[in-house]
């Protein structure tokens, strides 16, 4: 069971920093963790998974993009509600 509070702690931290407008180094994230890159790469896709189902429930859709200047990942609003 430790293994799975783990991947949970880990993705919610990942999400919190996205959230916040910083942006994610699979490298730094590893490091942190004390897992392989891969593994941070999938929790990266499990937010972007979750994302697009939270799109179609909010009309809210954001993504994970790579920002090639930042050299990591960073969350973008693509396109949201008219208010």
């Amino acid at each position: 069971m430790k293994e799975k509070k783990g991947k949970i702690d880990r993705i919610l931290g990942i999400y919190s920093k996205f959230v916040r407008g910083e942006v994610v180094r699979k490298n730094e994230e590893a490091l942190i963790y004390d897992v392989n890159e891969r593994s941070i790469q999938r929790d990266i896709d499990d937010i972007r998974d979750f994302l697009v189902s939270d799109a179609e429930n909010t009309g809210v859709l954001n993504a994970i993009i790579y920002d090639w200047q930042k050299r990591g990942y960073r969350l973008e609003l693509v396109s949201g509600k008219k208010t």
